[in-house]
């Protein structure tokens, strides 16, 4: 493992700093874009309801699914993968000229972290949000789609053993968490996507008091 980026004056901090006017603009654009609620808007729509006031409150995929209908649920775990994955992808394409690959990375990932926030604190409803799962998971296969597949493959074998989804996403989260710090190189690109899960993991504290007090709906 390789731990030179992070330290101060590393190249890929001052990769950053030469380009700071893109990389902020893009940041910005990536939580616009995770900002948007594909949940609640969907539900709105089409299933004539507030989903905020209806099964777990939450405006993510999980939510949707359980109140208004699967396919409608489908539909906002895509919208919601989409809202993370191409913020992301315009930030590779946009910086590819100008960055080292792993300062594209790091930009990109950046980009990542800004649009799973914009999804799980939008200011459209007064910083309340998703819980990030379906962002991230977008977030990930613009970056890096093998490890999100060893979370997928992680999260299908906790939801059948389970059949919750909070668990079942804290599991693949997990699993991406150490599939990156094996991987390698650890430097200072990978350090947004770990504040994803982070975060991710903060937003389902909740979840975890009602596993333990067998409370947690399945799906």
């Amino acid at each position: 493992m390789e731990f030179s980026a992070l330290r101060p004056g590393g190249q890929l901090v001052n990769e950053l700093l030469v380009h700071p006017h893109p990389a902020g603009l893009l940041c910005l654009l990536g939580f616009a874009a995770g900002s948007i609620p594909f949940g609640l808007i969907l539900a709105l729509v089409f299933g004539k309801t507030d989903i905020r006031k209806a099964g777990s409150g939450n405006i993510g995929a999980t939510n949707v699914a359980r109140v208004v209908g699967r396919k409608l649920g489908v539909v906002t775990l895509v919208l919601d993968a989409l809202k993370g994955a191409l913020p992301v992808l315009v930030a590779v394409d946009v910086l590819g000229a100008d960055l080292s690959p792993r300062g594209v990375e790091l930009v990109s990932a950046l980009v990542g972290l800004s649009a799973l926030l914009g999804h799980c604190f939008t200011p459209w409803l007064r910083f309340k949000g998703g819980k990030g799962v379906a962002t991230g998971l977008g977030v990930l296969l613009a970056l890096d789609p093998e490890v999100a597949g060893y979370g997928v493959v992680a999260f299908a074998v906790a939801f059948f053993a389970s059949r919750l989804v909070s668990v079942s996403s804290l599991a693949a989260a997990v699993v991406v968490v150490v599939a990156l710090l094996v991987q390698g190189p650890v430097d200072a690109a990978v350090l947004p996507l770990v504040a994803c899960l982070v975060v991710i993991g903060l937003r389902h504290i909740e979840n975890v008091r009602r596993v333990f007090r067998r409370q947690e709906l399945k799906l």
